[in-house]
């Protein structure tokens, strides 16, 4: 009830808004188009400028139609100024709104690509940095951030409202569940090894970054924080372009890509090859006092560990698209990841009684040679309509996914005098997919469009433990059962959605509807035990907007979400990986379902943006993890569904060009988090207040030199038996052009004050626990980019990367 009473007051507050109508003013619109291709220009920016003094007094972009529409002009004379990346800036004459002539039409607007070699003209133009629709923000990347190297992974700490923690997680707005898409599509790269993922795929690929807080009901309900949907770079120029990248490290750290098209006619070739060879330190502590159940007698425990390895990645992406003709277009593409490292682990443990005695101090190793492979196949199919954006698109996804983990661990006592101890563990992991996606989009009228789709999924995975320790009697490895064992998860899943938009003067509606019907099945075939479940759920979307000026607008969304279990998640057999610390899932975990609503402001000109924005969660069954103790020493770490889980938070970013000397992001958001853990019998509710911020600054030292400073900051975050603690880190780069662009010298430093970690605190009746992650995070690289084919001066620039991951 409280979030409809919510709704209806912001959409009080949105209809008394629009009631402020502006007199003595028109309006302007038009379409951008490309003079080779005949197709809309996204992105290009119109500025409106006073014939007067010549300065710019509103302006906007075109959509993804190269359409626009400036309104609440006030009368006068005005020229227009329309510009985009890579072609050549065009003025109009001069045009003149008056009582007689408020609305102005300006038709086609035809631009030319620069030409390679056009030395005297000067593309000075810039894309705002930040662009935000009516369901999305979005960050231009490759415009207003500038270098050449780097990894995805690396530009996402860039982007406001985004965090990357120490081993490489994406959060959106304090929450890691978050949906990351290629090109709005799932991708099985972005599922389990996502983090891994995205440090092997290199910045100069992407063009711009969508963050989606409230999707509308095209996309999946998956992700309670919302969606970061990279789009990748599409070169449409005729001939051989693309980029050749190397980069080197400290402590033989290395990387480099290769990405070319080629594109000779009706077909477009597309490829790329990447490597990155990896050195990673990590150091971690876990420091607990754990009270006897019976007794309430205190045991004392501690623990410093070591890790070592050197993670290997290759791969690789080829690719074509072909157009039959101006109707009809298909093609076929392939990726593939392989990542392989040998790992060596180190564990010093100590454990006292309430006196203080140390009842067993001894080392445990780990050798662990391990790799993992992602690969997939994509082919699609789409007719185009004789009506402009009008298309239906099949698509087909296979994808496969093992992992290999080969464990050989020893303990080693010092106390007790007991005979050391040998086990093994080897874990085999197989995920397979398909994706079928069916998609129509009809934009009925100039200002309405229609979208329906189907959308099915089927998983699968197969998760086998095979354990053995060393028995001295028979002087080698025999079976352990109880760390052998055997699960297979199914899904299917089948959704059907519908979305209607349509824009009535200033106001704005997106609207939509997405049903959902999943089949789970969950094979426990070591205990001969099978549990079916399955979900049938609607999910409704709702987006509103009111332009009150060309610079001014407000929005409220709303969307209803989920956060689905994964296979990990379900698997009830532990991994003894550490015996002190056994992990594993829960069979019966339900999906937890997310209320999400935002109501913002936007205020935009052709320098500045600027978006405040309110947001309130209600969840429930969230997922989370819970602690118990099994005996003494051993606690065991599982899932667990939450009674309800509620959060609001204020959200402001601010994006800007400060003529060509500095560009900037920065965000900040506060947010208030209440949870309901009585279920779980943690006793009354638990709340906080937590807040984070980045900031990412361009300086522009000389026309060819640009330094770069980039820094995030996360605040504690409740947990339902203790905190997280606050991280921080902050990164430098510089970046220096040479001949004419074509080549490019980068150096970055990551984690400049040395001060990224992991902490987190457990203070429970029974348990204190402190545990602490840390890597040798300061890393410095020099790099060096080259271009191939046309290239025009903005089109190259992009933002400086780091290595903030582990």
């Amino acid at each position: 009830m409280r979030i409809w009473s919510l709704v209806i007051f912001l959409a009080f507050i949105l209809i008394l808004s629009i009631t402020t109508n502006a007199q003595n003013t028109g309006s302007i619109s038009g379409t951008v188009i490309d003079s080779t291709s005949q197709q809309g220009i996204e992105f290009a920016s119109i500025s409106i400028i006073k014939e007067a003094d010549g300065i710019a007094v509103t302006g906007a972009m075109t959509n993804s139609k190269g359409k626009f529409e400036i309104t609440d002009i006030s009368f006068g004379n005005y020229l227009i100024r329309i510009s985009s990346v890579g072609y050549i800036t065009k003025n109009t004459v001069t045009i003149s709104i008056s009582t007689k002539n408020r609305i102005i039409n300006l038709g086609n607007i035809i631009l030319m690509p620069v030409p390679v070699n056009m030395d005297e003209v000067s593309v000075t133009s810039k894309k705002i940095m930040l662009n935000n629709s009516i369901d999305r923000k979005v960050y231009n990347v490759q415009e207003d951030v500038m270098s050449k190297t780097g990894s995805a992974s690396d530009l996402l700490q860039n982007i406001p409202s985004v965090q990357v923690d120490i081993d490489g997680n994406v959060s959106l707005r304090g929450s890691s569940n978050v949906m990351i898409l290629i090109n709005g599509k799932a991708n099985p790269l972005m599922d389990k090894t996502r983090a891994d993922a995205l440090q092997q795929m290199p910045a100069n690929s992407i063009e711009r970054i969508e963050v989606i807080t409230n999707p509308s009901a095209k996309y999946k309900p998956d992700g309670s924080a919302g969606i970061i949907n990279i789009v990748l770079k599409k070169e449409t120029a005729t001939g051989l372009n693309g980029n050749i990248g190397a980069n080197a490290g400290i402590k033989e750290r290395y990387n480099g890509n290769v990405s070319l098209n080629y594109k000779p006619n009706g077909v477009n070739y597309f490829g790329s090859l990447s490597f990155r060879q990896d050195d990673r330190n990590s150091i971690s502590s876990d420091i607990r006092t754990q009270f006897d159940r019976g007794t309430n007698l205190p045991g004392y425990y501690n623990n410093n560990s070591t890790s070592h390895s050197r993670p290997l990645s290759r791969g690789g992406m080829l690719g074509f698209d072909y157009t039959l003709d101006q109707l009809n277009s298909f093609g076929l593409s392939g990726h593939y990841l392989y990542r392989g490292f040998t790992r060596n682990d180190m564990s010093n443990y100590i454990l006292r009684d309430n006196n203080l005695s140390v009842t067993e101090d001894y080392s445990r190793s780990r050798y662990d040679p391990e790799y993992e492979e992602e690969g997939d196949v994509t082919g699609f199919f789409q007719h185009n309509f004789s009506k402009e954006d009008h298309k239906l698109r099949f698509e087909v996804n296979a994808s496969f996914s093992p992992e290999v983990e080969d464990n050989h661990y020893a303990n080693i006592y010092r106390i007790p005098a007991v005979p050391n101890e040998f086990d093994n563990t080897l874990i085999k992991q197989k995920d397979n997919k398909l994706q079928m996606v069916a998609e129509y989009s009809n934009p009925i009228s100039e200002n309405a469009s229609f979208e329906a789709g189907y959308n099915g999924d089927l998983n699968k995975v197969d998760l086998d433990f095979f354990g053995e320790i060393f028995d001295p009697m028979k002087n080698g490895f025999v079976t352990d059962m109880t760390r052998t064992n055997h699960f297979i998860y199914n899904e299917s899943l089948h959704a059907v959605y519908a979305t209607y938009s349509n824009t009535f003067g200033q106001f704005g509606v997106l609207g939509g509807l997405r049903v959902e019907q999943s089949f789970i099945k969950a094979n426990l075939v070591s205990r001969d035990s099978v549990i079916n479940n399955q979900y049938f759920n609607i999910y409704p979307t709702l987006h509103l907007s009111y332009k009150l000026s060309d610079i001014f607008q407000i929005q409220l969304n709303y969307s209803k979400r989920a956060n689905r279990p994964e296979g990990d998640d379900l698997n009830p057999f532990p991994e003894y990986q550490d015996p002190r610390n056994i992990r594993a899932g829960n069979p019966n975990l339900k999906p937890e379902f997310i209320h999400s609503l935002e109501f913002g402001i936007q205020w935009q000109n052709d320098f500045l943006t600027i978006v405040p924005s309110l947001f309130y969660r209600s969840r429930f069954n969230r997922m989370t993890s819970v602690t118990t103790a099994l005996n003494d020493t051993t606690l065991l770490t599982t899932r667990e569904n939450l009674s309800s889980d509620q959060s609001a938070g204020f959200e402001i970013v601010f994006s800007g060009s400060f003529g060509n000397f500095l560009t900037a992001n920065l965000s900040t958001n506060a947010f208030y988090e209440q949870i309901d853990a009585t279920n779980l019998g943690f006793g009354a509710n638990k709340s906080t207040i937590s807040w984070s911020g980045n900031m990412s600054c361009n300086v522009n030292l000389t026309s060819t030199t640009m330094l770069q400073i980039n820094s995030n900051f996360r605040s504690s975050q409740l947990t339902p038996q203790g905190e997280n603690k606050p991280n921080f880190v902050f990164n430098l780069g510089l970046r220096q052009d040479l001949f004419d662009e074509k080549l490019s010298l980068i150096f970055t430093m990551s984690d400049v004050f040395k001060t990224l970690k992991r902490e987190t605190n457990l203070d429970t009746s029974w348990l204190i626990q402190a545990t602490k992650n840390s890597r040798d995070s300061q890393i410095m690289y020099l790099g060096v980019t080259y271009h191939l084919g046309k290239t025009s001066k903005k089109a190259k620039e992009k933002a400086i990367q780091y290595d903030n991951g582990i």
